[in-house]
Parts: C-alpha cells; structure tokens; sequence
C-alpha cells in the first residue's frame, strides 16, 4: 500500500459516500393493511440497496492491507498464539441475520489465518467447518466453494503446514475474486469489516498481554491506513439502520489513530477496549 494514501483516505471515503448517498435507497411498498373501504393499503419505504453502492464498497476494500500482513508480523514478533482471543466455533450457530452472519464469515476468516500461520492445523480444520456452514446460509456455495472447494482441500491438508498456507491465502484470494464481481455487496462488505475488526482486536490484546510489546506496539502504529478504510466501509454501508451503531462505535478508534500517529501505552489501553466493544457487539 502506497503510504501517501493514509492522510487522505477519510476525505475520500467521504467524497465516495456522499456520491453514493441519495442512489443508496431502493423505494419499495410497505403494507399499510386495508382502507375503511376495503382497499389495500400501502406506503412507499426506502430501503437500502448495497447493490447501488457496489463500486464504491469493492474500491475501499481493494485499497484495503491484507489482513494476514497482521498474523505474520505477529509472529514475527515472538508472539504466541492465544486461542482465547478466537471466535469459538459454537458461536456460528447465535448468528441468525444476514448481517451477522457475514460480519461471523468475516470474523473466521481472520481467525482461520490466524490459526494457519501458527500451524494449528485443529483449529483450522474446526474453522472451516463453520465457514463452509455460514457460506451456505448466506446462500454462497457456487461462488465460494463449488467452483474450487479450498475449504475442503484446507481440511485434508491440516497436517502440512506449506500447502495449509498456500491453501488458506488462496482461499482468500478466491473469497475477494468472487465477492468482488457478485451480487451481495452487502456480505462482502460486512465480512471484510469483520475480519479486519477480528484482526485490530487480537493485535491489541496480543500487546495488551505481552511482557514486552514494543514491536507490537509498532505493527499497531502501522494500522492507520486500515483503520480508515474499516471506517469507510462501515460509513458506506451506514445507510442500513443495523449498520449505523457499528459506525458509530468505531469512530472513536478512528480519533485515537488520526491524534496519535505513534501508539504508546497510553493509546493501546484506550483502543483495546474499544475494539472488544465493538466485536462483542457483532457478535451479541
């Protein structure tokens, strides 16, 4: 990512919202039951359509740092792996919209690397599991597995640490070629907020618990750019009332990042919190 972009990426998520903002709605008959004459009766409602929007959702997320750049630097670092900071599989099954489904594919996705990085090849067969199960309710098989199956492959080779890491970022690569040219934006969205939300929030408790974190602080100082573009996102997908609490939340980590372009202590102790808030929320 180009470094130049970091400064100015909230003015342009601005200009890509306000583009977008009155083509956001799609107007649609709601049922108003029946006139005293017995006629039916019904009001046009504005609904929002990610679909109008699609553009401007797949360019923030194309500008976006790849969420494994956080696992790897992790580990570089010295860092252990912290199961407890992962989503737990049996949590799939709370997540019964749309919205918190793909936010849930998201979340387990970065968890999945996560797991695939440290060679917890358990984990990664458990994760898969409960992606291919969200990827089905979501209505999503011929795009994300039918045409490749990484996620079956991924199972078969939770043994070998080589082909579960090439398997892992390839699944990956496939998710953002299929998403990107499909039509529910929306997922797509909503799953990469997800995954980058999982990714700050592990990073900040992996510091938060470190005896020394100074290179974690560091990687941490480096998230500015995917702050904003996390923030984009939620900012354009603000137009649906579910979205809207999210993107509110989440502004106050925005301001920690865009005051302090170094993060300390001081910073890291506001921000964890905060990033647990806002996860906790997706998945309530």
């Amino acid at each position: 990512m180009k470094n130049v972009f970091t400064k100015h990426v909230l003015p342009i998520g601005i200009i890509l919202v306000l583009t977008a903002g009155c083509n956001w709605s799609t107007k649609t008959k709601a049922d108003k039951g029946t006139t005293s004459g017995g006629q039916e009766a019904s009001v046009e409602v504005e609904v929002f359509d990610a679909v109008k929007i699609k553009d401007q959702i797949v360019e923030t997320i194309r500008k976006m740092p790849s969420e494994k750049e956080i696992v790897t630097l992790l580990n570089e670092a010295g860092a252990s792996y912290i199961l407890d900071l992962t989503v737990p599989a049996g949590q799939a099954e709370k997540l019964m919209t749309k919205s918190d489904q793909s936010f849930g594919l998201g979340l387990y996705s970065f968890d999945l690397l996560y797991a695939s990085i440290y060679n917890r090849g358990d984990v990664v067969a458990e994760i898969s599991g409960v992606s291919e199960k969200l990827i089905d309710n979501l209505g999503l098989r011929d795009e994300l597995i039918s045409s490749r199956n990484y996620l079956g492959r991924i199972k078969s080779n939770v043994g070998n640490k080589d082909s579960l890491d090439y398997l892992v970022t390839q699944d990956m690569n496939h998710f953002h070629q299929q998403m990107s040219t499909g039509d529910q934006p929306d997922v797509y969205a909503l799953s990469v907020i997800g995954s980058n939300v999982e990714a700050l929030y592990i990073l900040s408790h992996t510091a938060l618990l470190a005896k020394n974190n100074a290179k974690m602080l560091e990687i941490m100082s480096n998230q500015t750019e995917r702050v904003n573009l996390v923030f984009t996102l939620l900012e354009l997908m603000s137009g649906d009332e579910n979205i809207k609490p999210y993107y509110d939340q989440f502004k106050p980590v925005v301001t920690i990042f865009e005051q302090n372009p170094k993060i300390t202590e001081k910073e890291l102790a506001q921000i964890g919190p905060l990033m647990e808030s806002v996860r906790k929320n997706i998945l309530k």
